[in-house]
Formats: C-alpha cells, structure tokens, sequence
C-alpha cells in the first residue's frame, strides 16, 4: 500500500515538473516581445531611441566597475571571514567599493546631462519627471519608519 502512494506521488510530481518546464518553454518561444518602455516615453520614437543610446552607453561605461565592485566585496567578505578581521583593512575596503558605486553614479549623471543636450524643453522636464519617479522608490520605507 505504501509502495503505491510512493508512486502516485512520483507520477504526481514528475507531472507538475513537466508541465511546469512545457510552460516555461511555451512561455520564453511563443509570447510576443513586449513593449516595455515607461509610459513617460508612449509616442516619443526618437526619445526612445536616444534614451536607449544613452542606458547602452552607461551599461557599457559602467561593465568594468561592476567587476571591480564584485571583486572589491569577496575581498570585503573574505576579511569579514578571518577571525579578528583588521578594521583598517574593512574601511579600506568599503572606501574603495564607495569609490566605485561614485564612479558608476558620474557615469549615469553624464550621460543624462548629454541627453538633456539632444532634446527638446519639454522633453527635458518629460526626463526629468521620470527620472524623479524613478528615484522614489525608498518613500515605502520614509513611511514604514514614521508610523
């Protein structure tokens, strides 16, 4: 009797298993590519395509920190691991991830700069507001901690 409830559960999960995989794969080959700019940019073709020049720029200046951050907290982690880790050599350390994230932040700033450059007035305060939106993803937590 155990014997068979064993494999009714086998057959019952090798069941979900494939048909879970069969969605993921009709799901990744047969959905239509989605739209997935912000509605800030619905009907703006050539700001689209400048503002896709400008986050493939960014991506491209910014490919070498992101190793470099990598690398810069195994070591953090690393140290941390030791058993009397050298407080000098942690504030070392973050200095230098803080250097990193600094330089990769210049990077989106000139780059946003460059852009505000190639379009119109209105366009601008467009940019503007969305890159405002963007930034507020931490109000959740002004108003979780002021409750």
């Amino acid at each position: 009797m155990k014997e068979k409830i064993l494999y009714i559960v086998l057959a019952v999960s090798i069941g979900i298993n494939v048909g879970f995989l069969t969605s993921i794969i009709y799901i990744k080959f047969n959905r239509p590519d989605m739209d997935c700019q912000p509605f800030e940019f619905r009907g703006k073709p050539k700001y689209i395509e400048k503002f896709r020049k400008m986050e493939d720029s960014v991506r491209r200046m910014n490919e070498p920190y992101i190793f470099a951050i990598e690398e810069a907290r195994e070591n953090l982690f690393e140290t941390l691991k030791t058993e009397n880790p050298d407080t000098h050599l942690v504030d070392s350390l973050l200095l230098n991830i803080s250097m990193i994230q600094m330089n990769m932040e210049k990077n989106i700033v000139r780059n946003i700069i460059g852009l505000k450059n190639q379009i119109s007035d209105a366009d601008k305060k467009m940019l503007m507001d969305f890159l405002e939106g963007r930034s507020k993803h931490y109000e959740k937590y002004k108003k979780f901690n002021n409750k």
